[in-house]
């Protein structure tokens, strides 16, 4: 005879935090408001390790804040309560301010996680600030932020103040909204933040650029990883009439307009297409590459489909992958082989090419050179990997 278990009923510990409630369909539900007299601790004792970190919001009693957790996955937060000691607040911010969360420098990072509240802005009336964690140990707070800061004000919130401060501080009030946005799952937005993202990023900006887009990755460093011998798909796209962007060589108010007069964009998956999603055009038509063994492409199409209403053309054409050489793979810094003629015929079907002129197969020796030359970049020897 099989006994049944009851339901789990252990309540996780609001100190480690636990799974993220997240309806992309439903609205958050949430009561604009504000906590009084609430101290944040940006650092604790303990280090969690990996990818996760101490830090936390307290209210007037001690009492640790479960609302602060700050969430990457609907799993579980990247935040746990910190361990004291830590040093008495030597500040304390007047008026009323919003919560945002952990304050990345990475664009990408930042776009998803650190803009995750800011849909709250609209629901609160009048503020003073917006109040982060920071993500790295500086000695110059504005150093975490600064680089940022136009991207705050393309969202009509440069009268704001930014702090991401290193040492405890209370506030006087202080706003809780919940993170509506992320990675995974959570990159689907909830309903607050992808109107809020949809109506005011940029919304002073004019449609300018190009209509048909392809955006390249072979400007970046070679550690974040790509593909071989994309420059021959820089060719061969504009041959076929599309304009080779490449988005961090330029300022965000010209990448606003070129995504919202863009109407065909190609792309390798990457982080300039979580920016696309939120202001590309109704009916645009997008392609995305995979371009490499991880699923990452999940997001962006998950992304596009509920900020855009766009069911993005997905193209897997990776034949195989070169990786440094006696290194444990990280599936982000890998050079991918790509298979040509699947990718022509994919863009050629699906309307962005008038036809698959010219996607023939690179030779063995093409793709040699092609790693060397890698190779030579990294200082380092690299390995090949077949899928």
């Amino acid at each position: 005879m099989s006994l049944q278990m009851p339901p789990s009923t252990i309540t996780p510990d609001p100190r480690e935090g636990g799974p993220l409630a997240f309806d992309p369909e439903g609205a958050t539900g949430w009561a604009p408001g504000f906590v009084e007299d609430i101290t944040l601790v940006p650092w604790g004792a303990q280090d969690p390790g990996g990818a996760r970190r101490a830090a936390g919001l307290f209210d007037g009693s001690g009492a640790f804040l479960p609302e602060g957790h700050c969430h990457r996955y609907l799993g579980g937060p990247i935040t746990v309560a910190p361990d004291e000691p830590w040093p008495d607040p030597v500040e304390r911010l007047e008026g009323n301010w919003l919560f945002g969360g952990l304050f990345y420098g990475h664009f990408g990072h930042f776009l998803c996680e650190t803009t995750s509240r800011l849909w709250a802005t609209e629901k609160l009336g009048d503020l003073d600030g917006i109040l982060f964690f920071p993500k790295q140990r500086l000695t110059h707070e504005r150093r975490q932020y600064r680089h940022q800061l136009g991207f705050f004000e393309k969202l009509g919130l440069s009268h704001l103040e930014i702090r991401a401060p290193q040492h405890p501080v209370t506030v006087e009030r202080l706003a809780l909204p919940p993170p509506a946005f992320g990675i995974g799952e959570m990159i689907a937005g909830r309903p607050e933040y992808r109107d809020f993202m949809r109506g005011r990023l940029g919304a002073e900006i004019a449609p300018d650029g190009p209509a048909d887009l392809y955006v390249s990755r072979t400007r970046l460093p070679s550690k974040r990883g790509s593909v071989l011998l994309e420059s021959r798909i820089e060719e061969l796209m504009e041959a076929a009439g599309y304009t080779v962007f490449h988005p961090q060589e330029h300022d965000l108010a010209t990448q606003i307009a070129r995504w919202k007069a863009a109407r065909r964009i190609v792309s390798l998956d990457g982080s300039a297409l979580h920016l696309a999603a939120m202001l590309v055009p109704d009916g645009a038509h997008v392609a995305i590459l995979n371009r490499g063994p991880s699923h990452n492409i999940e997001d962006y199409l998950l992304q596009f489909r509920h900020f855009a209403g766009i069911d993005a053309l997905r193209i897997d054409a990776v034949s195989g992958f070169f990786h440094r050489a006696g290194r444990r793979v990280v599936k982000r810094e890998t050079h991918a082989m790509l298979d040509f003629p699947l990718i022509g015929a994919a863009l050629a079907e699906a309307g962005f090419l008038p036809d698959m002129t010219g996607w023939t197969a690179p030779s063995d020796a093409d793709l040699a050179l092609a790693a060397a030359e890698v190779e030579d970049r990294i200082g380092q020897p690299l390995a090949r990997y077949e899928i």
